[in-house]
């Protein structure tokens, strides 16, 4: 059974005054929650164990949902701010072996399956990626002809450093982060911590996908979520 931990725990200030009162991963999406369309696209693949981290101000509003979910999932909350990676490191002895982790606010139109499948054929850690036109938006992972993560450079000038950032879905695995543990603070988050020191002990690869990708985390991703893409996020 493979595990995986979705990050819903954010604040979604950018999506104001849609998420007043809601966490973003629950609202929707042409008509399904954002949680409900990553989930279904993972059960397809296999047996997966879903396990939510979310923020406890929005506990009335996730204990509701997993009622009503027809989805077996855990609920694990956050009393305190911890970033992406807090509660994960601050676990970590509790931890699986092996398993994933995907931002809660993340649509994918990816050949999810063909990701699952490399990630398991490495023996390190692994954060997916996908190439856009325009990196200097965005933190690009400076990527080996091994497809190891060499560097992160954050909003470069241009595309010399190439293309690819993060999908927002890791396969991780718990020696690789027991290795940096010690040099961790939490909170702690994935980007700025996590990564960049598994990539400093030459700990952490990369598969590069193809297809579309929008985090949901601003009213004009929001509105693009509706628009573009087929009906398969």
């Amino acid at each position: 059974m493979n595990e995986i931990y979705l990050l819903v725990g954010g604040e979604a200030t950018r999506l104001q005054p849609l998420s007043t009162g809601i966490p973003k991963a629950l609202l929707k999406v042409r008509g399904e929650k954002i949680i409900d369309l990553i989930i279904q696209r993972f059960s397809k693949l296999g047996n997966f164990n879903f396990n939510l981290i979310c923020s406890d101000k929005h506990q009335k509003q996730w204990l509701e949902y997993k009622d009503t979910s027809k989805d077996d999932i855990k609920l694990l909350f956050e009393t305190t701010k911890l970033d992406t990676a807090g509660y994960i490191i601050q676990n970590l002895n509790s931890m699986p072996d092996s398993f994933y982790c995907m931002n809660g606010d993340l649509l994918l139109d990816i050949d999810l399956h063909e990701l699952i499948v490399e990630s398991t054929s490495i023996p390190n850690s692994l954060i997916g990626s996908i190439e856009v036109d325009d990196p200097t938006r965005y933190g690009v992972l400076q990527v080996t002809e091994e497809n190891k993560v060499a560097d992160f450079i954050e909003k470069p000038d241009d595309d010399r450093f190439g293309k690819k950032i993060s999908l927002g879905l890791y396969h991780l695995y718990k020696n690789d982060l027991q290795k940096i543990v010690s040099g961790l603070e939490i909170p702690c988050s994935f980007e700025q911590d996590i990564f960049p020191k598994l990539a400093e002990q030459n700990l952490l690869h990369t598969y590069t996908v193809t297809g579309k990708m929008i985090d949901v985390g601003t009213l004009e991703s929001y509105i693009s979520s509706h628009l573009k893409g087929a009906n398969n996020w």
